[in-house]
Order: structure tokens, then C-alpha cells, then sequence
């Protein structure tokens, strides 16, 4: 095999890997354009739109009534059909969440009126042919979280569980922590030589993605489609957030004090002081064009830790002028001292 060809061959390998795994972070809406009889309407112009991006596309039913858009970033959208000689017909709020089909039959009435179709389970259905949960961004702003690990919250999907080990790890129907697979935005968010999602006890960076800049995630249990591959275990597919063309921002300060602890026995904190702060905001650089979105988080403890040498009071009396600088030495390390860790967690998006 010539060398050209070899490299023509690992090119269209690339592609194809590239192209299986374009939609993993992404949605799509399809349906069916009907008459009041019944009938498909072929050729109908069907427009998708977003108000929240200014993202606009258009695409034409098929013989057989048949429209689908692709590709489409989860959100909120509005679809509207038009068709010569039927009125204008309208859906709402049609909302695609991550990894899922939203399913959007229309029908379209003889009248010349503009009709709004109010999104409803008869007229719209989620198609999803894995068994996976969709955590939105509502429950994971509101809900509480020990750490504002967003990955935590995919435990609220049934036969998901946190191992039992300090590793961290997310165990999906009963497969190893290490074989479950990561995804943020469509991309690789293992840990590389060992598996699992990264920032566990094995990483020497063990940096994590702030909460506040998770839109949402699913979480694939079993089942799930070849663009996803690699794992024996598990999918956990994560959306970060874009900007739009309104400004949004918030901001959170949390403290957990070491006074609010009780003492030991021997009348010391048995609680560290915990600050935890941070916010995203995210708007537009050019309306409709382009948006930005960022998000910083911080913890800082200090934990209060004391060392007593108890064999130095025995040795106390035996303290001759050449041991006592050593002795003195020691004493001093008997003092209270703190140890402070840092936790800085930043994402940027430009979209």
C-alpha cells in the first residue's frame, strides 16, 4: 500500500470517528406535517428558530410529510410550517434537551389565519432510544450538592451509584467506576491512563468543570448508540453553557465555619473553616453572531491541626545544655498550625 494512500485512508478513518460523535452533545427535532384530513403534506417550508441565539434554519417536508433537523444545541426552540394554500401553523417551546429526539407533529388548517399550536404530550414526544436520564439546568443550580460536583447529581438516575472507594467514581449498573465514560461538549473527560472521570484520587490535577457552567447532562445507563464507544460501563454526556442575547449572570458565597462544629474531648475544632465562592455570566459579543459565556469557582479550607510529642515530658528533666536546642526545637513544633487548600475551577465559552 502507497504511502498516499495510507494517508488517505487514516484520513476517511478520521472522519468517520468525527462524524459518529458530531451529535453526541447535541439534539434534533422531526415530525410529520398533516392536512385536517389526515393527509401528508409534501414540500411544506418548515423554519426552526431560537430567540435566545437568533439561530434560524429552514427545511422542506419530504413525499412523505417527513421534516428533521439535526445538530440543533439543546434549548428551548420555536417551528413553524407554511405551505401553500394552508395557514401558517406554529409550535412553541419545543425544548431539546441533550443526546434526544424531540418529536413535533404538526397539522395545518385551510383557514388564512395564523395558528398557534400549544405544545402539549398529544403533539410532542421525546424519542430516545437508550434508557438514559436528562439532569436539566434548573435542578442542577437548585438542587443541593456536597462539593458542587455536577456529577454527582447523575446518581438521581436509576442503577447509578457513587462507589463506595475514595475514588470518586461513578458506577453505572453495577460496572467499575474506571469503565464508565465522561463526555463535556462531545469530548473525551477521562482520566487517560486509568479510566473514570477525571479528579480522582489518582490525578495529580484534579480540576473539575464548575457547577454553574453545566447546562445539563444525560446519563446513559446501558444501550447506547456506537457514536458514544470506548466503555463496558456507562455514559455520562455533559453540555457546558453558551451565552445568548441577553445578559445573565449569578453569583454564590457559601461559609462553613469552624466554630459552628463541636469540640472533641480534648476541646479542639473537629471542623476546618470552608469558604466557597464564585459565579458565571454570559451575553452577547454580537447579537445573533456571537455570545460568551464564563464561570469561576473557588474553595479555600484551612484545617486546624496540633502535635504534641508526649515523650518529651518524660525527657524534660534529663534536658543538658547540649540537647536543649533540640529539645527547645521540638517544643516549638508542639505549637497549632493551619494548612490551607486552594480549589480554582474555570471555564470559558465562546460560541
Amino acid at each position: 500500500m502507497s504511502l498516499r494512500l495510507k494517508l488517505s485512508f487514516a484520513l476517511l478513518v478520521f472522519a468517520a470517528v468525527a462524524w459518529c460523535q458530531a451529535d453526541a452533545n447535541k439534539g434534533s427535532i422531526s415530525g410529520t406535517i398533516i392536512d385536517p384530513n389526515q393527509a401528508v403534506i409534501p414540500n411544506a417550508k418548515v423554519t426552526v428558530s431560537s430567540s435566545a441565539t437568533g439561530l434560524q434554519r429552514t427545511a422542506t417536508s419530504n413525499d412523505s410529510g417527513q421534516y428533521r433537523f439535526g445538530a440543533l444545541d439543546p434549548g428551548t426552540y420555536d417551528v413553524k410550517v407554511e405551505a401553500p394554500g394552508f395557514a401558517v401553523a406554529t409550535a412553541k417551546d419545543v425544548v431539546v434537551a441533550v443526546g434526544s429526539t424531540a418529536t413535533v407533529n404538526l397539522a395545518v388548517s385551510l383557514q388564512a389565519t395564523v395558528q398557534n399550536i400549544e405544545v402539549s404530550s398529544a403533539l410532542l414526544q421525546v424519542t430516545d432510544t437508550t434508557p438514559s436520564q436528562v439532569v436539566g439546568q434548573e435542578a442542577i443550580r437548585d438542587l443541593p450538592i456536597n462539593g458542587r460536583r455536577f456529577q454527582d447529581f447523575a446518581t438521581m438516575t436509576p442503577t447509578v451509584q457513587a462507589t463506595s472507594d475514595t475514588r470518586g467514581q461513578l458506577s453505572f449498573a453495577g460496572q467499575r467506576g474506571i469503565n464508565s465514560n465522561v463526555m463535556v461538549d462531545g469530548t473525551d473527560y477521562n482520566e487517560p491512563f486509568f479510566g473514570g472521570i477525571r479528579g480522582g484520587e489518582r490525578s495529580i490535577f484534579a480540576f473539575t468543570v464548575p457547577q454553574s457552567a453545566v447546562q445539563e447532562f444525560q446519563s446513559v445507563v446501558a444501550g447506547y448508540s456506537a457514536e458514544y464507544g470506548r466503555s463496558t460501563g456507562g455514559i455520562l454526556n455533559a453540555i457546558t453553557r453558551s451565552g445568548g442575547n441577553a445578559f445573565h449572570g449569578d453569583g454564590f458565597y457559601q461559609l462553613r465555619h469552624k466554630e459552628l462544629g463541636v469540640k472533641n474531648p480534648l476541646n479542639q475544632q473537629s471542623l476546618e473553616t470552608q469558604h466557597q465562592y464564585g459565579g458565571g455570566v454570559g451575553g452577547p459579543i454580537k447579537k445573533d453572531k456571537l455570545f460568551f459565556f464564563g464561570a469561576f469557582e473557588q474553595q479555600r479550607a484551612k484545617y486546624p491541626h496540633l502535635v504534641r510529642f508526649a515523650t518529651l515530658d518524660r525527657v524534660a528533666a534529663a534536658v543538658t545544655p547540649d540537647i536543649a536546642p533540640a529539645y527547645t526545637y521540638l517544643r516549638s513544633l508542639e505549637k497549632p498550625f493551619t494548612q490551607t487548600n486552594n480549589v480554582v475551577a474555570t471555564v470559558g465559552r465562546v460560541a
